[in-house]
């Protein structure tokens, strides 16, 4: 539709809580949850939800590669709690559509060829959930 409108976001209000639950300590949780509780909105729900699953080893390195400042302190431990948390939140999501992407296998920032791949994924998912393995593609 020409006049339909599209909105990309990296965010997701409902997966806030992950980063507060692994960040802060009981007090501060319990603050947060009254405070999150009362500001609460009804966001529009995504066309399309895209989780970029990666193995710790990975997002390391690519953590090294990008070179930030902040990254240099992010420790292992922090990460693997972090992935856990997310795959236990992707695994119960079904406020719409969602792609999970095996993004160990894949590199759309630095790959033409994986970008490509990828975008062409998304253009084909529509509602449901959806899994890509691009490794699994590329031996078929």
């Amino acid at each position: 539709d020409l006049f339909s409108s599209v909105r990309i976001s990296d965010y997701l209000f409902t997966r806030d809580r992950l980063f507060a639950e692994l960040n802060l300590d009981r007090e501060e949780l319990k603050l947060y949850e009254q405070i999150a509780d009362n500001l609460a909105i009804d966001a529009p729900v995504p066309d399309l939800v895209i989780y970029l699953q990666a193995s710790v080893d990975s997002i390391l390195q690519r953590l090294v590669r990008r070179n930030s400042r902040y990254d240099r302190y992010v420790e292992r431990a922090y990460l693997e709690r972090l992935t856990d948390a997310y795959a236990r939140f992707f695994h119960n999501y079904d406020d719409g559509p969602l792609l999970i992407v095996n993004a160990s296998q894949i590199d759309p920032v630095n790959s033409d060829a994986d970008y490509e791949q990828l975008f062409q994924q998304i253009e084909r998912t529509t509602g449901g959930r959806h899994f890509f393995n691009p490794a699994s593609a590329a031996l078929a």
